[in-house]
């Protein structure tokens, strides 16, 4: 099997991924590595084993953003394998979730088709009296992410409230935390703040706007607090 080219795809330990979906780390392990005699796992992993750690790509990542907002709303992780599996099958994509393709209207019938078959029951609608999946997740895992033509992900903004200029992009930087435009990696101006002890002169050093070199402080904060 050819190996995928890490320029391409993006690269994540478990610790990074857990971190930017805010998800327990355990919990992830479990996703994408799965329970030894108890669960196998719930993504197909692109990557596997990349030196001595397990690693994960762009578009398991944003499998597992999309695994991390399902369980937190209260749907329970058998479940969501079930519905994962089987829009793999019938979308016949690897990785559904990480395209645009569910997103769409046919996309979010076909995903809501496949949980009914499971007997999956889903917060009730008030509006449609119907068990949907719950809006206000696919909305704003609509929302925070861009498309390239061909209806993959290529860029996810994981703290668009705190940090609007923030992305991750699997062709820049291995797929980690940068601002926008500039490129800069988000940890390069946190640590630069942190020696220098002046945002404004690190936006002067780095020629950013100081609100960027705010936010990547800011997301730098969140990661922390995730983990």
């Amino acid at each position: 099997m050819v190996r995928p080219d890490l320029l391409e795809i993006g690269i994540y330990s478990i610790p990074e991924a857990a971190e930017l979906v805010s998800a327990p780390q355990a919990s992830v392990r479990v996703w994408v590595e799965g329970h030894t005699g108890k669960q196998d796992p719930v993504i197909v992993n692109q990557l596997g084993r990349v030196g001595e750690k397990t690693a994960v790509s762009f578009a398991n990542l944003m499998e597992l953003r999309f695994i991390a907002r399902f369980v937190e709303a209260g749907v329970k992780l058998r479940e969501i394998r079930r519905i994962m599996t089987e829009a793999r099958e019938t979308l016949r994509h690897p990785h559904p979730f990480a395209t645009k393709t569910v997103f769409k209207t046919d996309g979010r019938k076909i995903v809501a088709d496949i949980a009914l078959r499971n007997g999956l029951m889903l917060v009730y609608d008030l509006r449609t009296k119907n068990y949907e999946i719950p809006s206000v997740v696919m909305k704003s895992l609509r929302e925070d992410v861009l498309f390239d033509p061909q209806g993959e992900v290529v860029e996810w903004r994981p703290r668009p409230k705190i940090a609007p200029n923030v992305i991750l992009h699997p062709r820049i930087e291995f797929g980690h935390p940068v601002l926008k435009r500039s490129n800069i990696p988000t940890d390069t101006i946190a640590k630069a703040v942190k020696v220098e002890g002046n945002a404004q002169f690190v936006a002067d050093i780095y020629e950013i706007p100081i609100r960027h070199v705010r936010e990547a402080v800011k997301f730098e904060e969140s990661l922390a607090i995730a983990a």
